[in-house]
Protein backbone atom coordinates (compact mmCIF):
# COMPACT_ATOMS: atom_id res chain seq x y z
CA UNK A 1 0.00 0.00 0.00
CA UNK A 2 1.64 3.22 -1.11
CA UNK A 3 0.91 6.64 -2.49
CA UNK A 4 1.46 5.50 -6.10
CA UNK A 5 -1.25 2.86 -5.75
CA UNK A 6 -3.62 5.53 -4.46
CA UNK A 7 -2.74 7.89 -7.33
CA UNK A 8 -3.42 5.11 -9.85
CA UNK A 9 -6.79 4.44 -8.22
CA UNK A 10 -7.69 8.12 -8.18
CA UNK A 11 -6.78 8.38 -11.86
CA UNK A 12 -9.18 5.49 -12.54
CA UNK A 13 -11.84 7.41 -10.66
CA UNK A 14 -10.99 10.54 -12.64
CA UNK A 15 -11.25 8.69 -15.96
CA UNK A 16 -14.64 7.36 -14.86
CA UNK A 17 -15.86 10.86 -13.92
CA UNK A 18 -14.65 12.35 -17.21
CA UNK A 19 -16.37 9.51 -19.06
CA UNK A 20 -19.55 10.07 -17.09
CA UNK A 21 -19.62 13.78 -17.93
CA UNK A 22 -19.34 12.90 -21.61
CA UNK A 23 -21.78 9.96 -21.34
CA UNK A 24 -24.45 11.98 -19.55
CA UNK A 25 -24.09 14.91 -21.94
CA UNK A 26 -24.26 12.56 -24.95
CA UNK A 27 -27.28 10.72 -23.52
CA UNK A 28 -29.08 13.97 -22.70
CA UNK A 29 -28.79 14.94 -26.36
CA UNK A 30 -30.37 11.59 -27.34
CA UNK A 31 -33.44 11.99 -25.10
CA UNK A 32 -36.81 12.62 -26.73
CA UNK A 33 -40.45 12.44 -25.69
CA UNK A 34 -42.01 12.80 -22.26
CA UNK A 35 -39.79 10.23 -20.56
CA UNK A 36 -36.80 11.63 -22.39
CA UNK A 37 -37.48 15.13 -21.11
CA UNK A 38 -37.26 14.00 -17.49
CA UNK A 39 -34.11 11.98 -18.16
CA UNK A 40 -32.54 14.86 -20.10
CA UNK A 41 -33.04 17.20 -17.14
CA UNK A 42 -31.59 14.67 -14.68
CA UNK A 43 -28.57 13.83 -16.83
CA UNK A 44 -27.75 17.47 -17.50
CA UNK A 45 -27.83 18.23 -13.77
CA UNK A 46 -25.77 15.15 -12.86
CA UNK A 47 -23.13 15.91 -15.53
CA UNK A 48 -22.30 19.14 -13.67
CA UNK A 49 -22.01 17.24 -10.40
CA UNK A 50 -19.66 14.72 -12.00
CA UNK A 51 -17.57 17.57 -13.40
CA UNK A 52 -17.11 18.83 -9.84
CA UNK A 53 -15.90 15.37 -8.79
CA UNK A 54 -13.44 15.36 -11.69
CA UNK A 55 -12.04 18.78 -10.77
CA UNK A 56 -11.56 17.68 -7.15
CA UNK A 57 -9.78 14.48 -8.23
CA UNK A 58 -7.47 16.41 -10.56
CA UNK A 59 -6.44 18.68 -7.70
CA UNK A 60 -5.83 15.77 -5.30
CA UNK A 61 -3.83 13.76 -7.81
CA UNK A 62 -1.69 16.80 -8.54
CA UNK A 63 -1.24 17.52 -4.81
CA UNK A 64 -0.11 13.92 -4.24
CA UNK A 65 2.57 14.33 -6.92
CA UNK A 66 0.77 12.47 -9.69
CA UNK A 67 -0.25 13.44 -13.20
CA UNK A 68 -4.04 13.63 -13.63
CA UNK A 69 -5.39 11.70 -16.58
CA UNK A 70 -7.27 13.49 -19.33
CA UNK A 71 -8.48 10.28 -20.96
CA UNK A 72 -12.12 9.49 -20.19
CA UNK A 73 -13.32 5.96 -19.52
CA UNK A 74 -15.05 4.60 -22.62
CA UNK A 75 -18.72 3.63 -22.49
CA UNK A 76 -21.36 1.79 -24.44
CA UNK A 77 -24.02 3.73 -26.34
CA UNK A 78 -27.41 2.03 -25.94
CA UNK A 79 -29.94 3.27 -28.49
CA UNK A 80 -32.97 3.41 -26.19
CA UNK A 81 -33.69 5.29 -22.95
CA UNK A 82 -34.11 2.13 -20.89
CA UNK A 83 -30.74 0.82 -22.03
CA UNK A 84 -29.09 4.15 -21.20
CA UNK A 85 -30.52 4.17 -17.71
CA UNK A 86 -29.56 0.53 -17.08
CA UNK A 87 -25.98 1.27 -18.18
CA UNK A 88 -25.82 4.29 -15.90
CA UNK A 89 -27.12 2.31 -12.92
CA UNK A 90 -24.38 -0.28 -13.48
CA UNK A 91 -21.63 2.32 -13.89
CA UNK A 92 -22.73 4.32 -10.83
CA UNK A 93 -22.52 1.10 -8.75
CA UNK A 94 -18.98 0.50 -10.05
CA UNK A 95 -18.05 4.07 -9.11
CA UNK A 96 -19.37 3.59 -5.57
CA UNK A 97 -17.30 0.42 -5.11
CA UNK A 98 -14.17 2.10 -6.47
CA UNK A 99 -14.56 5.20 -4.32
CA UNK A 100 -15.00 3.08 -1.21
CA UNK A 101 -11.91 1.01 -2.04
CA UNK A 102 -9.83 4.12 -2.66
CA UNK A 103 -11.20 5.68 0.52
CA UNK A 104 -9.77 2.71 2.43
CA UNK A 105 -6.39 3.31 0.79
CA UNK A 106 -6.51 6.96 1.79
CA UNK A 107 -7.25 5.89 5.36
CA UNK A 108 -4.29 3.51 5.41
CA UNK A 109 -2.07 6.34 4.17
CA UNK A 110 -3.37 8.59 6.96
CA UNK A 111 -5.15 11.04 4.64
CA UNK A 112 -8.39 11.53 6.62
CA UNK A 113 -9.67 14.48 4.57
CA UNK A 114 -9.32 12.51 1.34
CA UNK A 115 -10.86 9.43 2.91
CA UNK A 116 -13.91 11.37 4.03
CA UNK A 117 -14.30 13.18 0.69
CA UNK A 118 -14.12 9.89 -1.24
CA UNK A 119 -16.77 8.41 1.06
CA UNK A 120 -18.92 11.49 0.43
CA UNK A 121 -18.45 11.06 -3.32
CA UNK A 122 -19.39 7.37 -3.01
CA UNK A 123 -22.58 8.41 -1.23
CA UNK A 124 -23.27 10.97 -3.95
CA UNK A 125 -22.86 8.31 -6.67
CA UNK A 126 -25.11 5.94 -4.70
CA UNK A 127 -27.76 8.67 -4.69
CA UNK A 128 -27.43 9.06 -8.46
CA UNK A 129 -27.86 5.31 -8.81
CA UNK A 130 -30.98 5.36 -6.64
CA UNK A 131 -32.57 8.11 -8.78
CA UNK A 132 -31.76 6.19 -11.94
CA UNK A 133 -33.14 2.91 -10.55
CA UNK A 134 -36.40 4.68 -9.73
CA UNK A 135 -36.64 5.97 -13.32
CA UNK A 136 -35.82 2.51 -14.67
CA UNK A 137 -38.47 0.90 -12.49
CA UNK A 138 -41.09 3.26 -13.91
CA UNK A 139 -40.35 2.34 -17.53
Amino acid sequence: MNKETLIQGLNQDLAAELGTVIRYTYQAAKCYGLQGAELRELLSKEALDELGHAAYLMDVIQDLGGEPTTTPKQFEKPADLKGMIALNVQMEAEDVANYLAHSELAGLLKLPDLRMKLEEMAADEAGHGRELRRLLKGM
